[in-house]
């Protein structure tokens, strides 16, 4: 009899760590790796994570793993390392820079994971129980000249309606002057290793409980991703929630008379959707200009917003 009873009460005891794990083990909504040369004549690098963590949680970043992607041992990243942020609205930026030099020329791609997403993400399966990583590309060579990849200047996680177009841009700018281009790609919870049954915001038929409903104007609801200028569009969303995708900022440079690929940042973001009652502002904007590199423009940019809700521009 106290063996039965020892047996129930290890059992209760089991299951009571499991679900402590499964609440607790929830925090990365968002996140990509930037990389900085600061100086052109060795091989050491700047890396940067950049991580978004929902506060609602306990768990803070920390004790994830850097694999630099050159043979190296992957560095486990310990949370004193991170400097903390809050942005509001349940969000809390979290940074750490990581010096590393790499042992010749080459492509490198330099990957972050650490245990968990946020619980509660409607396009991927057990969020809360799926490992977040991200990475970025690098191409060391001289002839292609000094290289640091593109940096992102928007935050990755964002905000829309439902039934209203979603739009968001990275602001990315190259450093080196390269060209960028965008892609989707898959969310990953390990390198080379998609999550778990993603299911593409751009595919309707995914959605048996309505996450789609058509766009602004009643067409079918599309998602993408402009390649030239980063603009990702989603029109519209169909249910409120959170969602993740991931895309790709890809370097080019022009060497040997032809396009090179010399690089990427994937950013795996978050988009929130609530169901809210708002209009975008209407915004008057100068037209088209070209001018020489060094003129001053002075033009004015002004909003009216239909709510009366104050504009930042």
């Amino acid at each position: 009899m106290n063996a039965v009873k020892y047996c129930k009460i290890l059992i209760v005891f089991l299951l009571m760590l499991t679900a402590s794990h499964a609440v607790e083990a929830t925090h990365i909504r968002a996140g990509e790796i930037t990389i900085r040369r600061n100086n052109c004549n060795n091989l050491t690098f700047e890396i940067t994570f950049t991580g978004y963590r929902d506060t609602g949680s306990t768990i803070n970043f920390g004790d994830g793993f850097m694999d630099f992607g050159d043979g190296s041992d992957a560095l486990l990243i310990s949370g004193d390392l991170f400097t903390s942020t809050d942005v509001g609205n349940g969000i809390e930026r979290n940074v750490v820079t990581i010096t590393h030099t790499f042992p010749a020329q080459g492509l490198y791609t330099i990957g972050y994971r650490e245990l968990n997403r946020n619980a509660g993400t409607l396009n991927i399966d057990n969020s809360v129980e799926t490992p977040f990583y991200t990475e970025s590309q690098i191409v060391i060579d001289a002839f292609i000249g000094c290289n640091q990849s593109p940096e992102l200047l928007i935050p990755p996680v964002d905000e829309g309606c439902i039934q209203v177009a979603f739009f968001h841009n990275p602001g990315a700018f190259d450093p080196d002057g390269d060209s960028l281009s965008y892609e989707f790609t898959t969310p990953k919870q390990d390198r080379g290793v998609e999550v778990v049954n993603y299911k593409p915001l751009d595919d309707a038929s995914l959605y048996p409980t309505g996450f789609e409903t058509g766009s602004e104007d009643g067409d079918t609801a599309t998602f993408t991703i402009n390649s030239t200028t980063g603009d990702v569009k989603w029109d519209a969303p169909g249910a409120e929630g959170q969602y993740n995708i991931a895309f790709k900022i890809i370097e080019w440079r022009f060497r040997g008379s032809q396009w090179r690929q010399i690089g990427y940042v994937t950013r795996d973001m978050q988009i929130l959707i609530e169901d809210c009652n708002n209009e975008r502002p209407d915004l008057e904007i100068p037209e088209d200009i070209c001018v020489e590199a060094g003129t001053i423009i002075n033009e004015i940019v002004s909003g009216i917003d239909p709510d009366n809700d104050q504009i930042k521009i």
